[in-house]
């Protein structure tokens, strides 16, 4: 590597973390849908909660704050709303002020879901969110530009990414990621 692909190793590195926290989206908006489904109170309050969580710290990245990435949940929301008072303290006081709420009962959760998910999608900019198929999208898109960056730095040779089925290859894995949700969606 030449020292002018050091920022671009920067970039990578933020970028994983974006796109570690896009795919941890995407796969909450899923618990949260099937959660509520299903008709499991508890664990729609705990997808929407961790939802919430990883969107203030999506939305601080892309705003150009660093939080600090934390593995422990409950520091994890400090760290976040901590690192956005820095920057908005009126967003951080409606933020935790919505997350120490308590459980609502069963015929409050619909609304508390539903102030949560506005919260994301208008105070915090992420509509993508609301929206399973968004969500996915948004994370393929991500993957595959920091995929094709890391690819062209030499980084991107691990097991760690991902590659599509060698029996397909009229299409790339992105592609058939997009196929999936359409096919999905025409069910």
């Amino acid at each position: 590597m030449t020292a002018h692909s050091t920022p671009l190793k920067s970039w990578v590195r933020s970028r994983r973390r974006v796109n570690t926290i896009e795919l941890k989206i995407m796969a909450l908006r899923y618990d949260l849908d099937g959660a509520v489904e299903a008709g499991q109170h508890g664990l729609a309050w705990w997808s929407a909660q961790e939802l919430f969580t990883f969107a203030v710290e999506l939305s601080l990245i892309e705003s150009g704050v660093e939080s600090p990435s934390m593995e422990d949940p409950v520091e994890r929301v400090c760290g976040a709303l901590d690192s956005l008072h820095r920057v908005n303290p009126e967003l951080a006081e409606a933020a935790w002020e919505l997350w120490l709420r308590p459980q609502p009962s069963q015929e409050e959760m619909g609304r508390a879901l539903d102030e949560t998910l506005a919260f994301i999608e208008q105070r915090l900019g992420l509509p993508w969110v609301l929206s399973r198929q968004q969500a996915v999208l948004r994370w393929a898109a991500s993957t595959s530009a920091l995929r094709a960056v890391a690819k062209h730095l030499g980084m991107a040779a691990s097991e760690d990414w991902y590659v599509g089925a060698s029996d397909a290859p009229d299409l790339d894995w992105y592609s058939e990621i997009v196929a999936t949700l359409e096919a999905e969606s025409h069910r």
